[in-house]
Formats: C-alpha cells, sequence, structure tokens
C-alpha cells in the first residue's frame, strides 16, 4: 500500500481469469511490459472472501507497470470455465488502461496474441482521449487509451511508460439506473457525465449497424473518475461461471475506501487483514454489485 497515493474509489486492481495464468502473465509482460510483482497463490480466506471457495491455492501473479504506480492487473488460474464470448455479457467487460503512444502500441499488438477489435480513432466524447480497444488471450478486453489533457470536472492520469495502468472500469448492465444507485447510494460515489453515443465495439460484438445508440454514465469521487456503467441491449446474458469458482474474462475489481465499516453492504464474508502489496495488511471485504459483479473493497491504511 503506498501512503497518500489511495484515496476513497481509486482503483486498485482488476483480477482477470486465465485458464493458463502463466502465459497471460508472459504475454503481458512480452507485450505490454508489464512486469510480475507477486506470485502468489490464492488463500482460503481470499477464496472466501470472493465467495468462490474452489479458487483456493490456484496461482495467482500481481501484475505491475515499470512507472511504479501501485495499481495491478491480478492475474488468476482458473482452469474451469464455461464459454465465454467478450462483450456480450453482464458484468466486468473491459479496463482502460493509460497507454503514452496508442499508434505505436497498435502497431506492436497487430501481430500477437491480442486480437484488435478497435484500431485508434478520435474519441466521440473528447478528443483528450485517443483509444484502442484490443481482446487479450483469456477473453479479457482491454482499451487502450492515450491520455492527452483532462476534463473540466476530471482529472485524467497520463502514462509515465508505454503501458501504464487501469484508470477507469467498464461495467456491462441491464439497468444502468439500477447499477449507478449501488455505487452512489451504497458506496457513497457520485454520478458523472453521462453519454448517448455510438459505442463500436458493443455495435459489432452485437452486430448492430453503425447507428446504434448506447447510453452510458460515469461515477466519481470528486475529480476521479472510476467506473463506466453501460446500459447493454436485450440478447446480453448473465456471465456463467463454474460452481465455487470465478467467471471467466474480468471477474472483479478492487476499490480502496476509508472504511469498511460505515458501508450499506452486504458482504459475502467477514472482513479480514490482507498482506501483500495489494493490501498491505489492510482490511478488505467484497460484495456482488447490481449487474451481479463482483466488487472488492480495501480499506486505506
Amino acid at each position: 500500500m503506498t501512503q497518500g497515493f489511495d484515496r476513497e474509489g481509486l482503483i486498485k486492481a482488476a483480477t482477470v481469469s486465465a485458464a493458463d495464468a502463466p502465459a497471460l502473465a508472459q504475454t503481458y509482460t512480452h507485450h505490454l511490459g508489464l512486469k510480475v510483482l507477486e506470485k502468489n497463490i490464492v488463500s482460503e480466506g481470499l477464496a472466501a472472501s470472493w465467495g468462490t471457495p474452489g479458487m483456493t491455492g490456484k496461482a495467482s501473479y500481481l501484475m505491475a507497470s515499470d512507472s511504479g504506480t501501485p495499481i495491478y492487473i491480478r492475474i488468476v488460474e482458473n482452469p474451469d470455465m464455461p464459454p465465454y464470448t467478450p462483450l456480450r455479457s453482464y458484468g466486468w467487460n473491459a479496463m482502460e488502461i493509460c497507454v503514452q503512444d496508442v499508434d505505436a502500441l497498435y502497431a506492436k499488438l497487430k501481430n500477437s496474441p491480442f486480437t484488435i477489435i478497435g484500431p485508434p480513432k478520435e474519441l466521440e466524447i473528447a478528443s483528450i482521449i485517443y483509444p484502442m480497444q484490443a481482446v487479450g488471450p483469456e477473453g479479457e478486453v482491454l482499451f487502450l487509451n492515450e491520455v492527452r489533457g483532462s476534463l473540466p470536472d476530471h482529472d485524467l492520469p497520463k502514462a509515465k511508460v508505454p503501458v501504464d495502468h487501469i484508470f477507469i472500469m467498464i461495467l456491462a448492465t441491464p439497468d444502468r439506473e439500477k447499477a449507478l444507485e449501488f455505487y452512489t447510494n451504497k458506496l457513497g460515489w457520485d454520478r458523472g457525465d453521462s453519454y448517448n453515443l455510438t459505442y463500436t465495439v458493443i455495435n459489432k460484438a452485437f452486430g448492430f449497424g453503425p447507428d446504434h445508440k448506447t447510453d452510458i454514465t460515469t461515477t466519481c469521487v470528486g475529480r476521479l473518475v472510476n467506473n463506466e456503467i453501460d446500459q447493454y441491449p436485450p440478447g446480453t446474458v448473465m456471465r456463467d461461471s463454474a460452481t465455487g469458482m470465478l467467471p471467466p474474462g474480468i471477474a472483479a475489481v478492487s476499490y480502496m475506501v476509508k472504511s469498511l465499516d460505515t458501508l450499506d453492504v452486504d458482504f459475502i464474508s467477514a472482513p479480514q487483514a490482507l498482506g501483500g502489496a495489494m493490501y498491505g495488511g489492510q482490511r478488505s471485504a467484497c460484495c456482488i454489485g447490481a449487474a451481479g459483479e463482483l466488487i472488492e473493497l480495501i480499506e486505506i491504511g
């Protein structure tokens, strides 16, 4: 845990299920320049906090960028996953990562285990973000964004290395207002900006024409933006998981909070203190959001 950096609502990590965790960790190292900060196994306590006892003993790789920013991608071994199609189910659908030069990264990833689903293109809602989109080997979706400035009411991070860290998570939901209520009423965060836009990767995933629009709304804490909540169309499915196991794709997201005791949420299991770079001995606990998403909350030290 990094004193002075962690703050309310900050994304600490996204957890990705992988049938072959060592291979995915190696792919992230070779093609994105991330490093394995810690290699562990999932403890019984951590698995219980997720509500997935079958994950106990599975390999876990904590990936970090060379920038030193204490925000992570955690890859966990999950050998028993049902079929999964990216961007077609409710839950955590993508992680937005800040990068220095999206055109250079696009050239690098064209011949890699990543599948490009959206080449670099100016963003419809903000020219200060220059994004591309890719799907990783395990079906996880990455929005790789070159941040060129900040919004009037919100700060966006600029990458310090070619591929730096997650700064926004994308949630697919059947009821955007209900999902927003969870983060604003239960966690006490703020409702951010809303947009109705042409969302090319969603349109491609569902076979929609270019005129189809998607409603999205952000959540934030002051000037910190942390989530984009997308209203997904009919035909979206619930994400299946094997009994006692995490779902495929992006399985969970971890956030920093000031206190677990003041939150009006139902924890899967009692808060517990965990070690390692992510937790630093601080208490954490998990809950389920309105779209069925797994949310981990870590107290700020």
